[in-house]
């Protein structure tokens, strides 16, 4: 942007009421005055004669100053016009709502000149290849791709370019990873990075200790020779606490007011964190800001809620989320969507003059068709016995995890007395709240319960700190997230060593679960109540119905049938048959009226089916005074 040659504004009648309305705005960038500046200075010496806000006009003296912005020597880009014209006409809405007699559209959507589209980046490759060790490490960070999001899996790799890169500067000599040390390798890379200009903060430099730390776990694992104790918690730098009054909703929430409608927003968000979780909110707050921000650098001219539309605001906020880099799965886009119309639909109930219909349900990508993820009998099988013959802490919890199909977070927070007996040789696994708010009670059988006991058993082996901090929990922890990495590590590893077909996840225990009570013959409604589902669609997606499963299904339903099935007859009773007395001539004209109905309904001529019609009304008119006869014979 060009700089402005001056700070203050021209001296006119009208200097004082742009100046007090800068002062009051809530983001009072730098550019609000400058657009001010030029307009005025520009005023002054082609209009001396404008004095008043209702004097202005679109034709001389807006494009007048749209001609001059064009011919500035040296001349300005596009995104520096567009810039001036967002300020000012910013600055003319607002003095339009503070009651000045402004003309109205002195500044139009076609004035704006076309924002240049950027050509996409190439993306940048974290290339380890060309550092010493690089081949191991990216090895290493490609088993992360399984259970990890790409973009952490990135910041995996920006790790290990850091630290090979200080290693193969400050210490050529090392060329195995057996060489590395604590002192003077690791400590030189802790000391760099504190050195580091412009400063690392205390966050980022935990975050890099975190992953390096992983890493050269994974090698060691893998069965590199790497020396223990490389990197210890006393390394790590104390992350800031901010207090609690900064952490606070008032102070989480003012992050949008920078951007504008992101007051509005922010009270509907506040509105809805009442009834809802703090990653739901956050996950509102993000969806808003994400679209907030679209709409402020695509389309700067829009000043009012009541100016959106589907078409292009809409429409390109689509085009924006389809186009991402990396690109977005269709649920991460229907959750945005999604988010945006709830947040949409209460700004309209709460009176904001909102276009209805901006968001439609054409509009939500479709729904993604998972296969079924259960494993193989084999694999499964394998996986089960490699469990029991390692038998630790962590083997025995995937063993219980397996064998009762509880999410691997309910597992996690089992109490120390999950065990519940219900009846004489009747026991339940009592599983807290979870992912849906609920809890619930698993029947489990002779062999749960065994799990049960060895892990009390070895739960007595653990250090003394992890016990202190899990007195009420099954399994003891040493940290609030560590947990779930060793078991999520621990199956990766055991899997491997049982030369299980593919990778495996924790959640595939739950779907094999699913799969096996379901071949067992355990209908869907008890397998909703045992996975702890709300209604049967989700219990639906954990079953894997094979093509064995199909035919044995099949040929069981054809030995069930004993008959087939046939189209019933009704009978009709003969005119001829019938007695002489009044019952006996009524079931005749029943019969006969049945006949007319039934070659009524058979014969395309019109004109003869109204004859037919009227010949029923007949013979019903005969049916009712025989019943009148039969009611005075009585």
């Amino acid at each position: 942007m060009t700089p402005a040659p001056a700070v203050g504004l021209p001296h006119l009648k009208l200097e004082e009421i742009f100046d007090a309305r800068i002062q009051t705005l809530t983001t009072p960038h730098r550019y609000y005055r400058v657009a001010a500046h030029r307009f005025l200075a520009y005023l002054q010496t082609d209009f001396p004669q404008v004095l008043q806000l209702s004097e202005l006009r679109r034709d001389p003296h807006l494009l007048g100053w749209l001609r001059c912005l064009c011919e500035q020597d040296p001349p300005l880009s596009s995104s520096t016009r567009r810039i001036y014209l967002v300020g000012l006409r910013r600055l003319l809405h607002d003095f339009a709502c503070e009651g000045h007699s402004l003309q109205p559209g002195l500044i139009l959507s076609e004035d704006f000149p076309p924002q240049p589209r950027r050509s996409p980046q190439p993306q940048f490759q974290w290339a380890l290849g060309r550092f010493r060790f690089g081949e191991i490490f990216d090895s290493r960070i490609q088993t992360f791709t399984t259970d990890v999001q790409p973009r952490t899996t990135q910041r995996y790799r920006g790790v290990a370019r850091r630290f090979l890169a200080y290693l193969q500067t400050d210490f050529p000599q090392v060329l195995q990873l057996s060489e590395l040390r604590r002192d003077p390798h690791l400590l030189g890379w802790l000391r760099h990075l504190s050195e580091q200009d412009p400063p690392l903060s205390p966050g980022r430099r935990h975050t890099y200790l975190l992953m390096c730390r992983r890493l050269l776990y994974e090698l060691a694992s893998a069965g590199y020779p790497l020396q223990p104790g490389l990197i210890l918690p006393e390394d790590f730098p104390l992350r800031l606490r901010f207090p609690e009054e900064l952490r606070s909703t008032k102070h989480r929430r003012s992050r949008l007011s920078p951007l504008l409608f992101g007051d509005f927003f922010d009270v509907r968000i506040q509105t809805l964190a009442t009834t809802l979780g703090a990653s739901t909110t956050c996950h509102y707050r993000g969806v808003a800001r994400h679209f907030l921000s679209y709409l402020q650098t695509e389309f700067p001219q829009v000043l009012d809620l009541s100016e959106l539309r589907r078409d292009p605001h809409l429409f390109g906020w689509f085009r924006r989320l389809c186009e991402h880099d990396p690109p977005l799965s269709n649920v991460t886009r229907r959750r945005y969507l999604l988010a945006l119309r709830r947040l949409l639909v209460d700004l309209a109930f709460a009176g904001h003059p909102l276009q209805p219909n901006l968001i439609l349900t054409e509009d939500f990508p479709p729904r993604p068709e998972y296969l079924p993820r259960a494993l193989s009998p084999e694999d499964d099988r394998q996986l089960q016995q490699e469990l029991s013959r390692t038998n630790d802490l962590l083997s025995n919890a995937l063993l219980l995890t397996r064998a009762t199909g509880i999410r691997i977070g309910e597992c996690i927070h089992l109490a120390l007395d999950c065990l519940r007996s219900l009846g004489p040789n009747q026991w339940g696994l009592h599983v807290p709240l979870g992912k849906l708010h609920t809890e619930r009670l698993v029947p489990v059988d002779a062999h749960v319960r065994q799990m049960v006991t060895r892990i009390l058993t070895l739960r007595a082996l653990a250090p003394a700190s992890h016990l202190a901090r899990s007195a009420s929990f099954l399994l003891p922890r040493s940290g609030p997230d560590t947990l779930y990495r060793n078991l999520r590590q621990a199956l990766h590893r055991l899997a491997g060593r049982a030369k299980c077909s593919h990778p495996i996840t924790c959640h595939q225990l739950r779907h094999t679960f699913a799969t096996e009570m379901i071949r067992l013959g355990v209908s869907l409604p008890a397998l909703m109540q045992l996975l702890g589902h709300k209604n049967i669609h989700m219990t639906m997606r954990y079953v894997k119905v094979t093509q064995s499963d199909l035919q044995r299904e099949f040929h069981l339903a054809r030995q069930n049938a004993i008959q087939p099935h046939h189209i019933p007859e009704l009978p009709v009773s003969s005119p001829f048959s019938a007695s002489s007395d009044l019952p006996g001539i009524r079931r005749s004209l029943a019969a006969t009226r049945h006949l007319l109905q039934m070659y009524r309904r058979q014969i395309q001529d019109e004109k003869a089916r109204r004859n037919l019609q009227r010949l029923d009304k007949r013979l019903s008119t005969v049916v009712f005074e025989l019943d009148r006869l039969a009611t005075a014979e009585k």
